[in-house]
């Protein structure tokens, strides 16, 4: 097998061969847009994720994270080791997703709209969600967002973050408690509130 390749079925008996994040950089840095393109199609949703973290609109978190990419296209060739691609672009993305934050109101839509939650109670569960998520650290409230709101696989949570996949697993163990409970206490203080 060829160094830095992985390989992923396609059919029976026939194999991909696919570029790592690092030979990808290279190419990128070399002046190929379809090797960055490429990037930008595996890393998008971790952009998201981590921008949605911070700025809670998942809109706002799409732009900010179309900026981020925008960043690490223009600072490629300044990626020291381009295997760490993934980290190196979630601290762009949280650093344009904080200068967002300071430009654009903070909004609550985490939790999108449907048929059975409209209006005021649509507005409560966004905020009692935001609530229980800022109790959170940042670093384990970007690992809960990439999993429950951008489907990121605890590996490709580790490579973005610089943790080990071990340390994704336990971390969201965790938030899963604290936020049990935080949403529990929010829900008992609203039936009291309510008469209940």
């Amino acid at each position: 097998m060829l160094v830095g390749l992985k390989r992923f079925p396609i059919g029976k008996g026939r194999q991909k061969l696919e570029r790592t994040d690092a030979e990808l950089v290279l190419a990128a840095a070399g002046g190929d847009q379809a090797s960055f393109g490429k990037l930008y199609e595996r890393h998008y949703k971790l952009a998201v994720g981590i921008s949605l973290a911070r700025l809670n609109d998942r809109h706002l978190a799409e732009d900010a994270a179309q900026e981020s990419f925008v960043v690490a296209c223009r600072s490629l060739v300044t990626l020291r080791n381009p295997q760490r691609f993934a980290e190196w672009l979630g601290t762009i993305c949280r650093r344009t997703a904080s200068r967002f934050q300071s430009r654009y109101p903070v909004h609550m839509a985490l939790v999108e709209e449907s048929a059975d939650l409209k209006g005021p109670k649509l507005a409560a569960l966004r905020i009692e969600l935001k609530e229980a998520l800022d109790l959170l650290d940042e670093i384990t409230r970007e690992i809960v967002i990439l999993r429950y709101f951008g489907g990121l696989s605890y590996l490709e949570i580790s490579e973005a973050l610089g943790i080990t996949p071990q340390s994704v697993h336990g971390r969201l163990q965790r938030s899963r408690i604290k936020l049990a409970k935080a949403l529990e206490v929010q829900g008992i203080q609203e039936e009291k509130k309510n008469g209940g």
